[in-house]
């Protein structure tokens, strides 16, 4: 019975596809408002040349806290940039929509987080994982499919005990685990995915730097995470028992405050975003998963105040989310992880939350 109910699910994850647009026509940016009397998506077009202009805000029928969220990943896009999933931490949800060839948005559902407070959502293929981090933090996954939004029983796990400030959610590149940082913890947790995508309980492992925040995960595998208190950014891999095996510890950015980071297809660079000076550190990732800071004093670039940040398919330009400032820089990407300003976006409300870029 167990197998049969599975063929059914995998084979209603497969249509999806027929419920969205064809791939992507145009390039797009987004963020969200936060707003408590009211959530929405805010998107802005983006042109061949990395150029923003905004193009309206889409409501999630939700609601926001209208606080800062303390999280990376509370706007996602699929791998293929025809979904997009938006948190609403006032109203304890996730709302989905189909992103039309235009990079207009429309509703598709709106589903219960399984928790309090959800902070961040990832997606790989048909499957979702939602991070709860008020009450008792959590993760919880869920299955994408042609009706909507499906939660299997068993899929809701508690974050290990002395869980605190839960940060980021993301599946590892075989789909096979989740990894989740905690900042007032100071660890990263890792959950093993059963056949259905269920997750086990969780391992942690202590993090190399204090207040480890957002991540990315390359393609082969390193997970890179910025460190706040200290802005520094470690990388590490994940070993069979969940684990985390550190490989660069705690690299200062010689910056402040680095709490955001993304890395790019290849694998090759990644990025943080430093609030307390306002600047963006870019890293070279090697083949054994080491990280080199690229300018001697880590600035690569300069940002108001970002809280954010996201790069567009392709890698050719990165985008940091100034919430502050009610703004969006952006910058032009170099062979050699060089970034190089251009036109953003500015006059968007302040207090929003999130990026995602295609």
């Amino acid at each position: 019975m167990q197998i049969l109910a599975r063929r059914r699910l995998l084979a209603a994850g497969s249509l999806v596809a027929a419920l969205v647009p064809a791939a992507p026509a145009t390039a797009d940016v987004y963020t969200q408002t936060n707003s408590p009397s009211g959530n929405a998506v805010q998107v802005l077009d983006r042109a061949a040349d990395g150029t923003l202009t905004p193009a309206g805000t889409a409501p999630t029928g939700g609601a926001g806290t209208g606080a800062g969220l303390g999280s990376q990943g509370a706007v996602t896009l699929d791998a293929s940039g025809r979904l997009l999933y938006a948190v609403n931490a006032g109203s304890n949800s996730v709302t989905v929509f189909s992103v039309r060839p235009d990079g207009a948005l429309r509703k598709l559902d709106t589903f219960g987080s399984r928790g309090t407070t959800p902070v961040s959502v990832a997606v790989r293929g048909n499957r979702v994982a939602v991070l709860n981090a008020g009450g008792t933090p959590s993760v919880a996954t869920f299955l994408q499919t042609p009706v909507g939004v499906v939660s299997l029983p068993g899929s809701t796990r508690s974050l290990p005990a002395g869980a605190g400030g839960p940060a980021q959610v993301s599946f590892t590149p075989d789909g096979r685990r989740l990894v989740v940082t905690e900042r007032t913890a100071n660890r990263l947790d890792t959950f093993r995915l059963d056949g259905l995508g269920r997750p086990a309980a969780g391992v942690s492992t202590a993090s190399s730097g204090s207040v480890p925040f957002g991540f990315d995960i390359t393609r082969d595998g390193f997970v890179v995470v910025s460190e706040a208190a200290a802005s520094t950014a470690s990388s590490y891999t994940v070993a069979g028992d969940g684990t985390l095996s550190l490989i660069s510890a705690s690299v200062p950015t010689l910056q402040g405050a680095a709490c955001w980071v993304v890395a790019t297809e290849d694998g090759r660079f990644a990025y943080t975003a430093n609030a307390a000076t306002g600047s963006i550190t870019a890293f070279g990732v090697n083949t054994a998963g080491e990280l080199t800071r690229l300018a001697a004093d880590g600035r690569s670039a300069s940002s108001p105040r970002p809280t954010d940040v996201a790069l567009s398919d392709g890698d050719g330009f990165l985008y940091a989310l100034n919430s502050t400032t009610g703004e969006i820089t952006a910058y032009a990407r170099t062979a050699d992880g060089g970034l190089a300003q251009i036109a953003g976006a500015a006059g968007l409300p302040a207090g929003q939350v999130g990026i995602a870029a295609r």
